[in-house]
């Protein structure tokens, strides 16, 4: 770990003050991070601590352009969190820039924070791409895919799912409602399946040859 400050210079105690907290921020976010704390009185000679070296800085460095455009609009100056920062070599920041002021409110200094998230876009890019789905799946109920571990557990999921569509009770069901509740087994080949009749039979309170003449009913709709 890179950590230089400038004990020579006589700056105020705030910012001085501040140099253990730098040094604690930089401790703890690691070498993918870099802290550095400017003393404004000097714009062209502001670095006084530098922890890291992800911008290849030293010690008496000048002030960022950044913190310029802040100053100069002496009014209002507001702290600059989390913003994007691209270096000239690719690598990506994200960035914080908070000013110091003294007893009287004249800003005095600030503390900018800097991580490189370069490796973690890449990362976020790779997990994006593996956990994309198809929109017309993921967002339909009725088109998700059944892991089952037997073919009872699979009828009995077609079957769920067919009789939400009607969304009544299966004693308040008429005969349209079962059959819009067959028509939907049918077109999702549940009746490919062995024993789906008698499955069906049994859940709509009618015998299996009721379901027979659905299917025949639906097959002359077709």
């Amino acid at each position: 770990m890179r950590i230089l400050v400038d004990n020579e210079r006589d700056i105020h105690p705030y910012l001085d003050n501040l140099k253990i907290v730098g040094k604690g921020i930089y401790q703890t976010l690691g070498d993918n991070s870099e802290v550095v704390i400017h003393d404004l009185s000097n714009p062209e000679s502001s670095i006084v601590f530098l922890a890291g070296e992800l911008t290849d800085r030293d010690l008496g460095g000048p002030v960022t352009d950044l913190v310029l455009r802040v100053l100069r609009n002496e009014e209002e100056i507001d702290d600059v969190l989390k913003y994007r920062n691209q270096t000239k070599n690719g690598r990506t920041f994200k960035s914080s820039t908070m000013f110091v002021k003294d007893e009287v409110g004249k800003v005095i200094g600030c503390l900018c924070i800097n991580y490189d998230i370069t490796n973690l876009l890449l990362t976020q890019n790779i997990i994006d791409d593996l956990c994309s789905v198809e929109g017309n799946l993921a967002d339909d109920p009725q088109q998700q895919e059944t892991f089952a571990s037997d073919v009872t557990e699979i009828l009995a999921e077609m079957i769920h799912k067919a009789k939400s569509q009607v969304d009544k009770p299966v004693p308040f069901m008429n005969k349209e409602d079962k059959l819009e509740v067959i028509r939907f087994l049918e077109k999702r080949g549940a009746f490919m399946i062995k024993g789906a009749v008698e499955a069906a039979a049994e859940d709509l309170g009618v015998s299996r040859y009721t379901i027979y003449n659905y299917l025949k009913e639906i097959e002359g709709t077709k």
